[in-house]
């Protein structure tokens, strides 16, 4: 039987010849629950992705969850839970800091003294010594995103907004590239136990698989410990949706809905979420954006019927209602064929009743919109079928938006007239009679 000689593998070149490998024994790794900025949805010490179209209020968002960490105000789906307060650090390149990123946090109600914005990174030049500012990037400034964090107190939260704008030479559709440049943002955010949350848009592939339609390399979703999706509501064009799209550290829970509403001087406008969850996927909510060769829905059904309706003129409520029982409509898919054409109640006199019209132009659906905002103008002071002087006495209530309980929008309202208290008095007023009035009109006791 002969001899075998085995050789020990050269080296790759450029490998240290006495590499070796760096272990840890399970038995000596200590088990420890995760960690939550926002239980369920957000961690600590991991990196989240946000995910969305333009003009859905991803940096909304961002900057509501910064304002409630600064706060202490609790999330909102744990209305009454305790929510420890904490600082931020912000990377925010498509907003101005001074017209935009601190109006929108002051409406939101945040405490600014512990959020803090890194406009750039000062250095010296090699050649003369002379200080110098560049902007920030990923590839090289690490150290400096540390240092930030190191003199935020109690820093919880560093939002990246948008994290393609900060990865310098980085070529963003090369997955080794990407992966390499957010390792060492994952490794600070475990070691500072601080939740990293970067913002991103969606390609357009039209694909309805919600993991690849961030932009740019696969990596950002790989590397993510949990992805939202925002998209647009197809029912209700001012109505937005935070879906989850993955979540490696917790079940795949359900998302939340909300609007934009004006709250603040300059009609700073702030995120409203619902109360109540949202149980259509990511990937649901992606597929009503591919093309459908499919029969008319009932709601495009009536949408036609209510257009066609109204088309000689307006109508009052009472008999739109009567025609639409007749041909068998329900009254919730008449609502939702209303906000599709872009239909505003209007009261036909003092003691008139309410009246539905076509408006001029195109329909909301037709329309290139943004993000639309609700503002006190949109809260009629009556609901339709009240008039100020009812038999019994009852105060009418304002309209709530679609998707919210009486209960919760009138707690919503008592939120934003608090944020609003020393910027606003007379809008946080008018918060709180709407919210009484709600509260009025539907026999709903104050908190």
């Amino acid at each position: 039987m002969s001899d075998f000689i085995i050789e020990a593998p050269s080296a790759p070149i450029g490998t240290a010849t006495d590499s070796a490998p760096v272990l840890v024994r399970m038995c000596d790794v200590k088990p420890e629950a995760v960690s939550w900025l926002w239980p369920g949805r957000i961690a600590l010490g991991k990196l989240t992705l946000v995910a969305g179209d333009p003009n859905l209020g991803k940096s909304f968002i961002t900057l509501d969850i910064s304002a409630r960490l600064s706060s202490g105000t609790p999330w909102p789906d744990q209305r009454h839970e305790p929510n420890p307060v904490g600082g931020v650090v912000i990377l925010t390149a498509e907003d101005d800091l001074n017209d935009t990123v601190r109006p929108r946090l002051d409406a939101a109600g945040a405490d600014v003294s512990r959020i803090t914005a890194i406009q750039g990174v000062e250095f010296s030049e090699a050649a003369t010594g002379k200080r110098v500012r560049r902007s920030f990037n990923l590839e090289k400034d690490i150290p400096a995103l540390e240092t930030a964090i190191r003199q935020t107190p109690d820093c919880r939260l560093v939002v990246v907004d948008p994290v393609t704008a900060y990865l310098g030479k980085t070529d963003s559709h090369k997955n080794a590239d990407i992966r390499g440049l957010l390792a060492p943002l994952s490794e600070l955010a475990g070691r500072y136990r601080v939740a990293m949350v970067a913002v991103t848009h969606l390609n357009k592939s039209g694909g309805a698989n919600a993991l690849y339609r961030a932009m740019g390399s696969l990596a950002f979703v790989a590397a993510a410990r949990a992805v939202w999706l925002v998209v647009r509501d197809d029912e209700n064009p001012s109505r937005r949706l935070f879906l989850s799209a993955k979540n490696n550290i917790a079940p795949e829970g359900t998302g939340l809905a909300y609007s934009l509403f004006a709250n603040g001087p300059d009609d700073a406008a702030v995120v409203a979420w619902e109360a109540d969850p949202v149980t259509v996927t990511a990937n649901e909510a992606l597929t009503v954006d591919q093309p459908r060769h499919d029969k008319p829905t009932e709601r495009d059904t009536a949408t036609d019927w209510l257009r066609e309706l109204l088309a000689d003129g307006p109508l009052p409520t009472t008999e739109i209602k009567s025609q639409a029982s007749e041909a068998g409509f329900a009254w919730a898919t008449l609502r939702r064929a209303k906000e599709r054409l872009g239909i505003r109640p209007r009261k036909s006199g003092f003691d008139g009743g309410w009246t539905w019209e076509l408006p001029k132009g195109p329909a909301p659906e037709d329309a290139h919109e943004g993000a639309k905002m609700f503002t006190p103008l949109d809260v009629s002071t009556f609901r339709e079928g009240e008039h100020l002087g009812r038999p019994d006495g009852a105060i009418g209530g304002p309209d709530i938006p679609a998707g919210w309980s009486a209960w919760s929008w009138a707690d919503r309202l008592d939120q934003l007239a608090a944020t609003c208290e020393s910027t606003n008095p007379e809008l946080a007023a008018e918060h709180r009679r709407n919210a009484a009035a709600i509260r009025a009109a539907g026999e709903i006791p104050p908190r």
